[in-house]
């Protein structure tokens, strides 16, 4: 009977993963549990389910140990692309599941729910090296009013369109971010690291696919912090305009890439909404409750992707080197 279940799981998730054998799972079939080690997953389908921009490349993903919805380590390594890299490509879970539509196979994976125990993220840019620290995350499906509901009500399909939303949240409980310049690029910067640690935050993610190949045509990230308190040195605030300067020109190189290759979409950016306007409670049509399907849908429409940020309150102190700061946020 193990034989028959690993075998289900290696046709099921070998599309996943680098390495995947049956010798890293584990199975206790009296129990009904799972639980798989060792795994490398396959940075492509990564970047394809997540929509990354194409000036950021994800380059390796490791698990040591994953049991049924729980994640216990997870490690990511990405590279900023000086030009852009190949746009992404169709959903694996269709691929994987033999269908080119946005059907089954999509729909049970996006209503899983996964727990991640800590999962670090390393970037390596021209200018500089970081890595984001969280730890227990939690990723759910949630309804466009950010709200949990019935599976049913995560999603919203236009059949005329041909096109759905979806909308998924994810929080943790601690973040910590350090970055340093990568040596040689601009010595006055090599020997001032930039950290910070903070508290309960989360993201939002709204994507709209295709429902013939379920391609993502938009997405939408809203990151949320709340409170933030962050003591900085002016040689540290020089760092952080120069790794912004660093990375924008392959993000606007990205952006142009973008913009060709779906010219029906070009249009002047709106806008920045208030808080009110970002995912709480969009505002419905004058007359009452849209009256029909597509209605709702405009409602809750990704127009274009687009990246927010939103801190209910910063607390910013910057001082000059020569002063005594405590930096142990």
């Amino acid at each position: 009977m193990a034989g028959i279940i690993k075998k289900q799981i290696l046709k099921h998730l070998s599309r996943f993963t680098k390495n995947l054998s049956p010798d890293k799972i584990n199975l206790s079939t009296l129990k009904g549990e799972g639980q798989l080690t060792n795994l490398e997953l396959d940075e492509e389908v990564l970047q394809n389910m997540l929509d990354l921009p194409t000036w950021l490349a994800v380059t390796r993903v490791y698990c040591n140990k994953a049991a049924i919805r729980f994640l216990d380590k997870v490690e990511v390594e990405m590279r900023t692309c000086e030009e852009p890299r190949p746009p992404n490509g169709p959903s694996p879970i269709a691929i994987t599941a033999g269908q080119s539509e946005y059907g089954f196979a999509e729909k049970v994976v996006e209503g899983m729910s996964v727990r991640i125990n800590s999962i670090t993220i390393k970037v390596q840019a021209r200018a500089f090296h970081a890595s984001f620290e969280l730890w227990q995350l939690q990723g759910n499906s949630l309804n466009p009013k950010w709200q949990r509901s019935d599976l049913r009500y995560t999603r919203i399909t236009d059949p005329k369109r041909g096109e759905v939303l979806t909308f998924k949240e994810i929080n943790w409980q601690t973040l910590r971010i350090e970055a340093d310049a990568i040596e040689g690029d601009d010595h006055d910067l090599g020997s001032t690291p930039l950290r910070l640690i903070t508290n309960q935050g989360r993201i939002r993610i709204a994507l709209k696919r295709r429902i013939k190949d379920c391609n993502v045509l938009a997405s939408k990230l809203l990151f949320i912090l709340d409170d933030l308190l962050w003591v900085l040195t002016d040689s540290q605030l020089k760092a952080i305009i120069h790794y912004a300067k660093s990375l924008s020109e392959a993000m606007e190189k990205s952006a142009q890439q973008r913009k060709s290759m779906a010219a029906e979409s070009l249009q002047t950016a709106p806008p920045s909404p208030g808080l009110h306007n970002l995912w709480t409670e969009p505002p419905l049509p004058p007359t009452s409750l849209p009256s029909n399907l597509s209605q709702y849908f405009d409602v809750f429409d990704v127009k274009e992707s687009s990246y927010h940020t939103f801190i209910s309150r910063l607390d910013l102190h910057i001082c000059n080197d020569s002063s005594s700061v405590d930096e142990g946020l």
